[in-house]
């Protein structure tokens, strides 16, 4: 059994959280959205430094598409990078979280989890099961917190490509279409639809 989310590295390892994974077209009808000037020079810049590894693609890439997201939200998101995310040693739930969205604007984190993104060098769907790992945590996380949150949605990205997932109950559907930096609009039209779809809860 994994030790921790980063020891997720196959469907097999997810096997003893009793989830349901398939694969499912998430978004059929998003309206995209124009980025920023800001955000088009930030990524047009970045993009003409070495890439060569998460760390590079984590800072240059997706922390600014994250932080555009964040800025149009503030009023009703927070967003976290590298946080701690330790829910259940047995089950290998801890480790750090490359980035996470809460619904409340707190220094610190607290529930409601909303999102979760991995950043990954080469390969998005090798990162699935470490991906669905922190989604299942985020979900205990906020009912240990009283909230019983009905959907949890993630990510993994290579910051140029972007597959998205979402938990509902025991049942993760992981998207079948590729979101592509190539096509901000589109890509920034997902995550504003994650961020409306909790500012919509009750």
């Amino acid at each position: 059994m994994a030790t921790s989310y980063s020891g997720f590295t196959s469907m097999q390892d997810i096997h003893h959280l009793n989830l349901n994974v398939k694969r499912q077209q998430l978004f059929p009808d998003v309206t995209v959205l124009e980025p920023s000037a800001m955000l088009r020079a930030i990524l047009s810049t970045n993009k003409r430094l070495p890439l060569a590894n998460e760390k590079a693609k984590s800072e240059m890439l997706v922390a600014p598409i994250l932080s555009e997201i964040w800025s149009r939200n503030e009023e009703s998101c927070t967003l976290f990078s590298g946080y701690a995310l330790d829910v259940d040693k047995e089950q290998g739930l801890t480790g750090r979280c490359d980035f996470l969205f809460s619904t409340i604007d707190s220094p610190i984190v607290e529930a409601p989890l909303i999102a979760i993104v991995e950043a990954k060098n080469d390969n998005v769907d090798e990162a699935v099961p470490q991906c669905v790992a922190q989604m299942y945590a985020a979900k205990l996380f906020n009912e240990r917190q009283g909230r019983m949150v009905p959907t949890m949605y993630g990510a993994t990205t290579t910051g140029f490509e972007w597959l998205f997932m979402r938990l509902e109950e025991s049942n993760v559907k992981v998207d079948k279409q590729l979101y592509q930096l190539s096509a901000l609009p589109e890509l920034l039209g997902v995550l504003q639809r994650i961020i409306d779809i909790y500012k919509a809860l009750p």
